[in-house]
């Protein structure tokens, strides 16, 4: 069964087409109405912002305070097809300045004349010349047209959370841990939680099936539907063997699950580690490093095209400017360990602010950590070009 709003669906409809279509009706409706108070702010120190709750500040008075600029963001999940039916179907641009998502939308996005091709040479944009390449010339922000659509926000390698103790593993988490602890271990059968998401999950899984030499894949971030079935037919294997004990789908349910203790392993977001041991205590859950690789991701920000014509583009640089920055760059690392540009600002920005020692510390650790583990593959995409088949094999395994 297909998903009517799949990254296909928005690749194969016009935008006129789109919104003739019965669920983007709705959609639109929907997020009309959600947006109605959003889109009144006409303070021209007010930039309005919609994308992945995770690139939002805990607090945006902070940046208000540091930048002049106040930020109103709505926030959705990390659902491609969501976004992009948002984005397209509700004319979101119309009434927003910036949007934040994970890569792969400004390939379709930025051509179709949605997002602004970012100007570089901006007063606002104060800290792109120092800014990394890796970072700014990254697959997360430039088009494969090869035009600049946007400016790097974070990024992060995911692996899986798991109890040092449970599994058997040095208790400082700096060993380097096989996925076959997610997949095919006996120890861990029946005491592993599994991401649903396919975009999510199906990677990680060619990846190790890779590391094993038990299958060749060309790019396990855009597998090819045949492909696709040998790591789903896997996968049912150890479905029908016990492996998972569960199957998760949000944020919630991962901090759920770690801090209960009714897994020794899952695939999830560093954060949830963290979350975790809030409840537990420190270190009493680990996020992996792993000897196959990860699922690699970046965040950026795209100004949508019709903030052009709204006389406050020197805000909207002016946010943009901002996470390029230390008190941004700072706080994120702070608070949900995600990395970025600039890291260096970071910890000058702490030291200069009187954070803790220990705080600083943890901000170091967290660019190297982001170091070693970008050294291995593999980089994520939203927007595969066989959505469509790989959507069709995952449903084999959610049904199996």
């Amino acid at each position: 069964m297909k998903d009517k709003f799949s990254t296909v669906s928005q690749l194969e409809l016009s935008r006129r087409g789109f919104l003739k279509t019965t669920a983007a009706i709705a959609g639109a409706a929907a997020i009309s109405q959600t947006f109605g108070s959003f889109a009144s702010a006409q303070s021209s120190n007010v930039v309005r912002g919609y994308g992945v709750t995770t690139s939002q500040l805990k607090d945006w008075s902070i940046m208000e305070k540091s930048i002049g600029v106040s930020m109103q963001f709505n926030g959705t999940n990390n659902s491609v097809g969501v976004f992009l039916r948002d984005v397209v179907a509700s004319s979101l641009g119309d009434q927003t300045d910036i949007f934040v998502f994970e890569s792969g939308t400004e390939d379709i996005l930025g051509p179709q004349g949605i997002y602004l091709k970012i100007d570089e040479k901006h007063p606002e944009l104060k800290l792109w010349d120092r800014t990394p390449d890796e970072w700014k010339r990254s697959e997360t922000v430039v088009g494969k047209d090869g035009v600049q659509y946007g400016v790097p926000v974070i990024g992060n390698a995911d692996s899986f959370g798991y109890y040092p103790d449970k599994i058997g593993a040095a208790a400082d988490g700096n060993e380097e841990l096989s996925w076959s602890l997610m997949f095919d271990d006996e120890k861990t059968k029946g005491k592993v939680a599994y991401d649903q998401t396919w975009s999510y999950s199906i990677g990680v899984a060619a990846l190790y099936l890779m590391g094993q030499k038990k299958l060749e894949v060309n790019d396990p971030a855009d597998m090819t539907g045949p492909e696709a079935a040998k790591v789903v037919d896997f996968l049912i294997e150890r479905k029908k063997a016990g492996q998972f004990r569960t199957l998760h789908s949000a944020f919630e349910e991962q901090i759920q699950l770690l801090s209960s203790g009714s897994v020794d392993v899952i695939n999830c977001w560093e954060p949830a580690v963290r979350e975790a041991n809030k409840t537990l205590g420190s270190d009493k859950t680990r996020y992996a490093y792993t000897k196959e690789g990860y699922f690699k991701w970046g965040h950026g920000a795209y100004i949508a095209s019709q903030a052009e014509g709204r006389n406050n583009l020197d805000n909207i640089y002016k946010v943009l400017n901002y996470y390029l920055g230390g008190e941004y760059r700072a706080l994120q690392a702070r608070d949900r360990g995600y990395a970025g540009p600039n890291m260096d600002l970071g910890v000058e920005y702490a030291t200069e602010n009187g954070w803790s020692k220990e705080d600083i510390e943890n901000l170091s650790k967290t660019e190297q950590k982001v170091a070693r583990k970008f050294t291995k593959p593999y980089t994520s995409t939203t927007t595969p070009t066989n959505a469509d088949a790989i959507e069709e094999e995952w449903q084999r395994f959610l049904n199996a």
